[in-house]
């Protein structure tokens, strides 16, 4: 028979029987404890079980170093390594695997969300836990390893933008910035003209310009695509001096980031992000009367709902369809 133990606020199931390994498993209240132990017994009487021990020698940190591994094939590779660093840094990184439960879980994204940190980077930090657990149930024989993130609410998403920049806004901006860097205000512009990220953009290098199309072998999701330029995208380009690099500007993708927003505030424009420009992009694309298939292929969005937030149609427009 299992025996139960109260810890602080949680309860602690302990199975002994004679040719089984002792098992343990912590839990957030009596009744999940007693269905786990119920369901292991049962298990062992039917000569079903599944040894479950490694997930209860195995901590948080040493599970997410080796899922490390894992991360650093991944394209968001260096983001990701920021938020298993968190983690890492974290008193849940010393507990066993098969310790950490709902509510273990559920605390950090309270307290998180207290700190004002976003919902989309609470639910990022989740998502790394519950991946790790089903990596392991699956890829490290954890057998019998139950994923606590599945029992929790996730913070809900970020409500979408629908910023779209006014004409004078933009031309606003592009003065703004010339004064902070000559490239910038071209960058700006191909952004709100292309859809291109930020960082395809700012790497550009000539030799993937071909014609009157920039083609990405490699794009964020992995899937080859090709930007069609139009002509003032292309004049725009050709304007840019040569690099001996290759490239058609010389800024990073951070200098980007950090210069846009000095942008806005020198041209008294507000609430408007750098990312606003690839909405403002599809929406134009839109606009132009190209269909759901080709705006895909050009923005590179693998589905209708992750391209239905980038594109914010004007009313203006529409309501000229109607007439």
């Amino acid at each position: 028979m299992a025996t139960y133990q109260k810890r602080g606020t949680a309860w602690r199931a302990l199975i002994r029987r004679k040719g089984y390994p002792t098992l343990t498993a912590t839990f957030d209240t009596k009744a999940e404890a007693t269905k786990w132990a119920s369901g292991i017994e049962g298990d062992m009487s039917r000569s079903k079980f599944v040894d479950s021990s490694k997930a209860e020698q195995t901590t948080l940190t040493a599970a997410l170093n080796k899922y490390m591994k894992i991360s650093d094939a991944k394209k968001g590779a260096k983001q990701e390594a920021v938020r298993i660093k968190r983690w890492l840094l974290h008193p849940l990184s010393e507990k066993y695997l098969s310790a950490i439960t709902s509510s273990d879980l559920a605390t950090y994204r309270d307290e998180r969300l207290k700190q004002n940190v976003s919902t989309a980077t609470v639910r990022l930090e989740l998502a790394i836990i519950s991946h790790l657990y089903t990596i392991a149930a699956k890829e490290w024989h954890m057998t019998g390893l139950v994923n606590p993130c599945t029992n929790i609410r996730l913070p809900k998403g970020s409500k979408e933008r629908d910023r779209r920049p006014t004409t004078k806004e933009l031309q606003k901006i592009y003065e703004a910035a010339k004064a902070i860097n000559s490239e910038l205000p071209i960058i700006i512009e191909l952004a709100a003209d292309t859809a291109m990220r930020r960082t395809e953009l700012v790497m550009l290098q000539r030799e993937q310009i071909r014609g009157r199309v920039a083609y990405f072998e490699d794009s964020k999701n992995g899937s080859r695509r090709a930007v069609p330029l139009s002509t003032r995208a292309r004049d725009l380009i050709k304007e840019m001096p040569e690099r001996s690099d290759g490239r058609v500007f010389s800024l990073s993708p951070q200098s980007v980031s950090n210069y846009f927003p000095r942008a806005c505030e020198a041209a008294g424009v507000v609430n408007l992000h750098y990312h606003d420009l690839r909405h403002e992009a599809t929406s134009r694309l839109f606009e132009r009367g190209l269909d759901i298939m080709e705006v895909a292929a050009i923005t590179g969005h693998k589905t209708l709902a992750m391209l239905k937030r980038y594109t914010h149609l004007s009313p203006e427009n529409l309501a000229d369809k109607l007439d």
